[in-house]
């Protein structure tokens, strides 16, 4: 089995600073991100919105890079690296949660992606679906060789043609107009946070996937971090904008509105792909933690034929509170396996990860108290954020979320439950 399909540690380390940082630019130019920053304005005034983008993204992306540093000093993708903090069982629950979700993500990326083509071209939406599923499931499934050369060019591309996209944006509208309007307030700036900090934090169970290439953890670490801030964090920005100014939320019509013709198309396909096709891989490697002996070339497959069957059928709403079901479910576990690795156990041993009865046996391959508390921080996470999420108060719950957010203090409670269990054990 090629290294690059199999769970086991990666012998031959094949990715530099600038493999890494080309895979996240690649990864955080996509629709998604211009959908999300459409979400903060207009209501928080623009010059807000930017700096909780910024601050969302700081947040975020210095878990991203802890956990790079997980998975390229171990060279095992983010789910085994988990059976160190719930053990070599207890690690098949989220990376069951993660094979759905990321399911989940390709079929929306799909339907963001064929939407926006549908509304440049003006035909064809179902098309545009296969067209897009199928470039993403052939990306995936070449081997990481492949990818230094695929995301690199892609990556330059897409980076000329976003900063094209903010220049045209500056250009179509006034500073008057982009910094001084009223701004609604039906979203407080905390909760503002939360949906920036959702957006990294979702890429939290693959970002080992990627970095155990890195020839270092300085490598994973930066190029994780660098790569993903800049482009999440421009496309972010851009989306804020033009909704700042025209007032559209949807990123589609906004597209249409510019006008723009083939550059648009360009930036759907490529951002489309290299997006999404980390979606379909890691989905397949995250099945692979559940069942080894998994075929991860057939998941591949499998997976990108479920995201098209499901965006031709799915259609796609409540984005916002997919953002953060999504972060609920995943701040706590980032939470713990950061605990876990740089404070209780301050690393681990690659072998032992993969051993029945081994190091991370716990009882019976569980973790129950790592799992406990896992869950308690998604319950906490949902209590807080119900009201953005499904719009009912939860007395005091909700009231706390408004003025702190639901990603940071549940980061913060998980990790300090965690941390007094193993120091008490």
């Amino acid at each position: 089995m090629e290294e690059g399909y199999s769970i086991e540690p990666v012998k031959k380390r094949i990715f530099t600073f600038f493999d890494i940082f080309a895979i996240w630019l690649g990864a955080g130019i996509s629709i998604a991100e211009f959908w999300a920053g459409a979400l903060l304005t207009p209501a928080l005034p623009l010059l807000n919105a930017i700096l909780v983008i910024i601050a969302g993204h700081i947040i975020g992306n210095i878990v991203m890079a802890l956990i790079a540093i997980e998975g390229a000093s171990t060279g095992m993708p983010t789910m085994v690296v988990a059976r160190g903090a719930l053990g070599v069982k207890g690690s098949m629950l989220p990376s069951f949660l993660n094979y759905l979700q990321l399911i989940g993500w390709t079929a929306i990326m799909l339907i963001v992606g064929a939407r926006a083509m549908e509304n440049v071209t003006g035909c064809c939406y179902h098309i545009w679906i296969i067209f897009l599923g199928a470039i993403v499931t052939a990306w995936a499934f070449v081997n990481p060789r492949i990818w230094k050369k695929l995301e690199k060019i892609s990556a330059l591309l897409l980076l000329i043609l976003s900063i094209w996209l903010l220049f045209v944006t500056l250009q179509k509208f006034s500073m008057e107009e982009l910094f001084h309007y009223n701004a609604t307030g039906d979203i407080g700036t905390m909760l503002a946070l939360d949906l920036v900090i959702a957006m990294p934090l979702s890429w939290a169970p693959l970002i080992a996937d990627y970095s155990r290439f890195g020839k270092s953890n300085r490598h994973a670490a930066w190029g994780t971090f660098l790569g993903y801030f800049l482009s999440s964090s421009l496309f972010y920005i851009i989306g804020s904008m033009t909704n700042a100014a025209i007032g559209e939320s949807d990123p589609i019509g906004i597209i249409v509105s510019y006008g723009v013709g083939i550059p648009a198309m360009m930036i759907i396909v490529f951002s489309t792909a290299t997006t999404t096709f980390m979606d379909v891989y890691s989905a397949a490697i995250s099945f692979k933690n559940i069942n080894p002996g998994a075929n991860a070339k057939m998941h591949i497959l499998l997976v990108g034929i479920a995201g098209i069957i499901i965006a031709m059928l799915l259609p796609m709403e409540k984005y916002e509170s997919f953002l953060l079901l999504i972060g609920g479910a995943f701040v706590s576990l980032t939470a713990i396996m950061i605990a876990d690795y740089f404070v209780v156990k301050r690393g681990y041993k690659a072998e032992e990860l993969l051993k029945e009865g081994g190091e991370y046996w716990y009882s019976s391959g569980y973790n129950l108290a790592g799992m406990a508390i896992w869950f308690i921080g998604f319950l906490f996470y949902i209590l807080v954020a119900m009201e953005g999420i499904m719009g009912y108060t939860i007395p005091y719950f909700s009231r706390f979320g408004y003025l702190a957010g639901s990603s940071i203090p549940t980061f913060l409670l998980v990790f300090f439950l965690y941390w007094l269990i193993c120091r008490k054990r």
